[in-house]
């Protein structure tokens, strides 16, 4: 099959212009607050390509002539190089969701408030929509503190001790259970069936450490002062949580949700081979004809999608297992 792309800068399409010139093109999709990236490599060999403004809107699009292109998202150009010899243009931008204000740190406290409540006031304030897994909307705070801390900085905790992902994409604000593979419109990510004939190379690694079976949180008595442990799940080894929560309920999802995590990606996996755009970040690979210890579904954590030139299309891809794996 025939490799394809097509790029539009702010609302132009450029393909035709830069067919001919692109030495390579590669997209980094993350999950979480990881910025996702394209990087453009173009043949500046007349210094005709006219380079793009800091803050250019990218759309771009991938895939192959037979089967058609899917869009992988808009990015905001933040960087232009300028190299030689050759002459070439490098072109680096960033998810276009992904907004200096949200960076910012403020000092607010947030009194009785659910996570819906918290990201959708959040999201509006930033000109996004809210897209909030039903398992996690109606969580409850009875306080939070933001001191100093900026919004993004403040989603990413609440997510890390929900075993969550918050991310803005495509004009909404995402706050999803980690590997639930949704995507941000609700309905499941692509399902990618890989054989040993898609890939190059592979690769998996197992963990040789233990396995904890329980997670001790503290949250400070208010009452007493003392720092009171709260447990998820039962047996040894137990890993503890060295952080003091402000209550029970707040120390209670911390351990759950450490637990999960570490239940889960007890093996990783890395792959390269034939370009594929039905491998996102968060999205599963199901691994078929390998062997023992490998077949199964894997969720994956990042992937990579790289054109070099106009005629070689290629994913590499890295998975963890998934907590029942």
């Amino acid at each position: 099959m025939r490799p394809a792309f097509k790029i539009r800068a702010d609302q132009v399409d450029v393909t035709a212009v830069i067919r001919d010139r692109l030495l390579s093109m590669r997209i980094e999709d993350e999950p979480g607050w990881k910025s996702d990236r394209v990087e453009l490599y173009l043949d500046d060999r007349d210094g005709r390509i006219a380079r793009p403004a800091k803050g250019a809107v990218l759309d771009v699009s991938i895939g192959y002539s037979e089967t058609g292109l899917t869009h992988m998202g808009r990015f905001t150009v933040d960087e232009v190089e300028i190299s030689g010899p050759p002459h070439r243009i490098g072109i680096f931008a960033k998810a276009a969701d992904m907004r200096s204000e949200m960076k910012q740190p403020i000092t607010k406290s947030w009194d009785g408030v659910t996570i819906r409540d918290l990201v959708s006031t959040i999201a509006s304030s930033h000109g996004l929509a809210p897209a909030i897994s039903p398992a996690l909307a109606g969580k409850f705070y009875n306080h939070v503190d933001q001191t100093e801390e900026s919004d993004l900085h403040l989603l990413t905790r609440l997510a890390r001790d929900l075993d969550a992902i918050a991310k803005p994409a495509s004009g909404r604000l995402l706050f999803v259970t980690r590997g639930e593979s949704k995507s941000i419109t609700g309905k499941p990510l692509k399902h990618a069936v890989i054989t040993p004939e898609d890939l190059a190379d592979w690769r998996m690694r197992e963990a040789d450490r233990e396995k904890y079976t329980a997670v001790i949180a503290h949250f400070q008595d208010v009452d007493g002062g003392d720092r009171v442990p709260v447990r998820a799940g039962e047996g040894s080894p137990v890993y503890t949580i060295r952080r003091t929560y402000p209550d029970q309920a707040q120390a209670y999802s911390a351990a759950v949700a450490r637990l999960d995590a570490l239940q889960r990606g007890a093996a990783t996996l890395a792959c390269k081979g034939r370009g594929r755009t039905d491998l996102v970040a968060e999205g599963t690979a199901a691994l078929s004809g390998f062997r023992d210890g490998l077949d199964g579904e894997w969720t994956i954590t990042r992937a990579t999608h790289v054109f070099s030139g106009t005629e070689a299309f290629e994913t590499s891809f890295e998975a963890e297992t998934p907590k029942s794996k």
